[in-house]
């Protein structure tokens, strides 16, 4: 691993392990669950030391170096009444989230984080460093939304940034199992309310002492607690086991599903009888996504609910797994055309995410085959392949970048986009030196 305090000396890494053919991954953030931040007997560029922000009022616009997380960002741009889109957790990398696409609370107001990237400095895969815009490389430009772990190290980024002086109403709820015929009932009237500054999903987590799964709730209304109650009315009456939304600053919002200390969490435990691993063990991590369409069917989303909460049962070890139906408005999403960006899942539907934990290294191929059934599951049944005239050149491909696990055939997740980016493949990295993400060179066999 080789931390790095310089762009040039970041420069200097990748030339040298491309120079001698080395295995070679850039760390960011680090929140990868595919194992795209880590190699075997390679090279990992550690960018950790680049995490500096710089603000301009006047511009709005915001300067980050690739190794900050998005909570640098958010508070930075809070000191001057200004907010970047940014990812719905702070404590992950700014650039893996921002190349793969970027959803965030404020997707429906101002589009995907790549709709608001103004540029992109690179570190390709020469050592040579460029800035990528739309009045320079804009071809690679085009590529990097979307695609850009694939062409090289994002070493600085340049966003543009919005006017947010108000503070926000966000907050997670959990309910008990039989709420869920109302919660489904009010996602699937959400998208005729939404003027875009709402954000509501919900799905499913163990909570602590619990043996069987509660339906979480988030929340996010951008405007004032009078308007976000009485939108959110129909769930926040359903009498919550757990309440906790509040009035908060933007820059504390991406703090509310940040993962916790989950070793720590387990030594609370007192109706589970459940034996661990020493601390000192990691826990095993995949997140794998889908998506969905509405209206949803109430006895499909309770079908899922069970196959979920007997995963968990069956596997205690698993407990702190959580799956969540992302509904964050998409019109801003859809104005821009799949073919605009390699970022190619821009379409009427929205995201499903599972992030699946477990401890015990024999359970690798199980957990992770349960998972793929459940998200192929519902894409398949409440997806949108499933609607008629469904066109992926139109529609987009229905799957999210960053969600997708790296054995997803990469011509499921970019589509018609694909062929165009392997052309830039041969152009920027024809020796395929940035190929740990997902592999734009691997051709994939036929269904």
């Amino acid at each position: 691993m080789v931390r790095v305090a310089s762009i040039h000396q970041a420069a200097t890494v990748v030339r040298f392990a491309s120079h001698h053919e080395i295995p070679f991954t850039t760390r960011g953030g680090g929140y990868s669950t595919s194992g795209a931040s880590i190699t075997y007997g390679g090279i990992v560029l550690d960018l950790s030391k680049l995490r500096a922000v710089h603000v301009f009022p006047d511009s709005q616009t915001v300067t980050v170096e690739g190794g900050a997380v998005w909570a640098d960002v958010d508070v930075a741009a809070a000191q001057h009444q200004l907010i970047v889109v940014g990812s719905t957790l702070n404590q992950i990398g700014v650039a893996g989230a921002t190349l793969g696409g970027g959803y965030g609370w404020l997707t429906g107001q101002y589009g995907l984080v790549i709709d608001n990237l103004l540029w992109a400095k690179m570190i390709l895969a020469d050592g040579s460093i460029v800035t990528a815009s739309e009045t320079a490389h804009r071809d690679l430009f085009w590529g990097v939304r979307g695609a850009g772990q694939c062409f090289g190290v994002a070493v600085e980024l340049g966003f543009r940034a919005h006017r947010q002086e108000n503070h926000v109403f966000a907050g997670t709820l959990c309910f008990s199992p039989d709420k869920l015929p109302q919660i489904v009932a009010f996602a699937n009237h959400f998208e005729t309310v939404t003027d875009g500054k709402q954000g509501f999903w919900f799905g499913f987590t163990m909570q602590d002492s619990m043996a069987q799964c509660s339906i979480l709730v988030v929340l996010f209304y951008n405007g004032s607690e009078s308007e976000a109650r009485q939108f959110f009315s129909p769930v926040l009456s359903l009498e919550p086991a757990m309440d906790r939304t509040q009035m908060l600053p933007y820059d504390g919002l991406n703090e509310i599903l940040n993962t916790t200390d989950v070793t720590t969490r387990r030594d609370r435990l007192s109706k589970i009888d459940i034996t661990y691993p020493d601390k000192s063990v990691g826990f095993r991590k995949s997140l794998r996504g889908s998506n969905i369409t509405l209206p949803l069917d109430v006895d499909f989303v309770r079908l899922i609910y069970d196959e979920f909460n007997a995963v968990l049962t069956d596997h205690p070890q698993a407990r702190d797994s959580r799956i969540l139906f992302e509904l964050l408005p998409n019109r801003q999403i859809t104005k821009v055309a799949n073919s605009a960006t390699a970022f190619a899942s821009r379409g009427p539907y929205y995201n499903v995410s599972s992030l699946f934990e477990w401890t015990e290294a024999h359970l690798d191929n199980e957990i992770r085959s349960l998972q793929q059934s459940l998200m192929d599951r519902i894409g398949r049944c409440a997806g949108i392949t499933r609607q008629p005239g469904y066109n992926p050149s139109t529609h987009g491909t229905g799957l999210y970048a960053n969600y997708a696990g790296r054995d997803v055939p990469v011509g499921e997740i970019f589509g018609d986009n694909l062929s165009r980016l392997r052309r830039l493949k041969e152009k920027y990295d024809a020796h395929n030196i940035f190929r740990k993400w997902h592999n734009l060179n691997k051709h994939d066999p036929p269904a």
